[in-house]
């Protein structure tokens, strides 16, 4: 097909509904993973200061990405073949039971245990897109994608602000009652207001149930070889041993989803160049700009005294970011007009030179709550502009059969990326610093500015990365 709108089209029965009603519900569920996501980042401090050191506690956000991962990838194929619906109030019941789980144990193990079952939540989004791309009316479908990635980015800049509020009048347990509450809500509003969809082909998960998994290995060893690296350097035997897991476990995964005739996985996805691309500059950001949460955070909180920091309350570190957010949201109909008017190549770049701009500057002004909140503004803008982009280019590109497989990918490599960024910048933030107490170790201002140049650096590889994706977003729907 040539046309676009035959090309994103799905059956013809589908309904023509209006685009808000169908995106609102949606919107709830996004904001769930969103608020699981970010509102851990206002208790980081306190998490620190709980367990030891930035590097356990930063196992409660990796816990969250790698599962992130799996669950993008497992259900969001499920979804494809089962049924996105059945599949998305499954994802969001398996989360809240996580929330709850973490909201009653005050034990490292079984919170890294509710993190995981909260990670299940990585699968909405890849749910979401396919729904909407599934049921919207093709010339919707880029808006539609704009409107969830708003609920996205305002429920993360809220997370932010609720999250240091109930830090500061309660303890980090409460964090997890409100993700609970907020699971329940979104599992009411899909099952009532999001209609039914079919299934496309269930033979798929009998067939390749264990080849969609085989990947989970590999992300593990890849997290436990730079949190060991942290601890004990790259020539550690047990350093080694966790790369060579890694890469074994990748190559088999690769090979099993190559060999069987009907993958539940279908990795041969990547090989379109505007799908392959859009992942790469999908690791690029979440290696980097995607922990400006976890980094700020943790930044505005942490007492002068200890050697960095701005010495805010949780509540006001967490009003650190919400200007950033609130703007980029309110941007992202406007990038979806500029994607389909100026390509994704010229759009994406912009993107990422805004997030070295942000991010550079900080290296040289941060000692001021209102100019590191001004610096934030232009990185964020940047981080959503190529959030939009890449979602955009590769909702157009995928078939229509798997769309949510495709997005599904994506958010695996996302997430697997974020929590390889997540454990570096943990490990990067652990290398120095001052005894807050105890055994009690914070970031030194050397360990902060080291994470603003890694951000950076990524943001010069998405720069690069950019120059690969389409010129026109019109293109992409021409070749499929």
């Amino acid at each position: 097909m040539t046309d676009s709108a035959a090309t994103l089209d799905m059956p013809s029965d589908r309904p023509k509904s209006s685009i808000w009603r169908l995106v609102l519900p949606l919107m709830v569920a996004e904001i769930v993973g969103s608020l699981e996501l970010t509102m851990i980042y206002a208790a980081m401090r306190s998490l620190i200061s709980d367990f030891g050191s930035a590097s356990a506690a930063g196992w409660l956000i990796t816990s969250f990405m790698l599962s992130s991962a799996a669950g993008a990838a497992l259900f969001g194929r499920l979804g494809d073949l089962l049924g996105r619906r059945r599949i998305l109030l499954a994802v969001l019941i398996i989360s809240t039971i996580g929330s709850v789980l973490s909201a009653v144990t005050r034990d490292l193990g079984w919170l890294i245990v509710g993190r995981a079952m909260q990670g299940a939540a990585g699968a909405i989004v890849p749910l979401c897109f396919g729904i909407v791309r599934e049921h919207a009316d093709p010339r919707q479908v880029p808006f539609g994608i704009s409107l969830l990635a708003v609920a996205a980015s305002l429920s993360s800049a809220t997370g932010l602000v609720i999250g240091g509020a109930i830090i500061d009048l309660a303890d980090w347990s409460m964090i997890f009652k409100v993700t609970a509450a907020m699971g329940a809500i979104a599992v009411v509003c899909i099952a009532v207001f999001v209609q039914r969809d079919r299934a496309w082909n269930p033979g798929a998960v009998r067939d390749d149930l264990l080849g969609g998994l085989l990947f989970i290995p590999a992300a593990i060893g890849l997290l436990l070889a730079i949190d060991n690296m942290g601890r004990s350097g790259w020539s550690d035997p047990m350093t080694l041993v966790y790369i060579a897991v890694a890469v074994i476990s990748l190559v088999a995964w690769v090979w099993r989803e190559l060999s069987v005739p009907n993958p539940l996985l279908q990795v041969r996805l990547l090989a379109r160049p505007e799908i392959g691309w859009a992942n790469a500059c999908y690791v690029a950001l979440a290696l980097g700009a995607f922990q400006g949460g976890q980094i700020m955070a943790l930044f505005g909180q942490q007492l002068p005294e200890t050697g960095a920091g701005l010495g805010l309350s949780a509540t006001a570190a967490g009003f650190l970011l919400l200007p950033a957010n609130i703007i980029t949201a309110m941007s992202y109909p406007f990038v979806a007009r500029l994607v389909e008017r100026h390509g994704p190549r010229l759009i994406g770049s912009i993107g990422f030179l805004l997030i070295i701009i942000g991010f550079g500057s900080l290296i040289l002004w941060n000692d001021g709550a209102a100019l590191v909140m001004t610096l934030l503004v232009i990185q964020s803008i940047g981080l959503g502009i190529v959030y939009v982009t890449l979602q955009i280019v590769i909702v157009s590109a995928a078939p229509a059969d798997r769309v949510s497989e495709a997005t599904g990918m994506m958010t695996v490599i996302r997430a697997t990326a974020m929590a390889i960024g997540a454990q570096t910048v943990a490990t990067l933030l652990s290398g120095g610093g001052h005894h807050g107490g105890g055994a009690v170790r914070f970031p030194a201002q050397a360990d902060y500015i080291t994470v603003f140049l890694f951000v950076c650096g990524t943001g010069l590889a998405g720069v690069l990365l950019a120059r690969m994706l389409p010129r026109r977003l019109a293109a992409i729907v021409q070749t499929h």
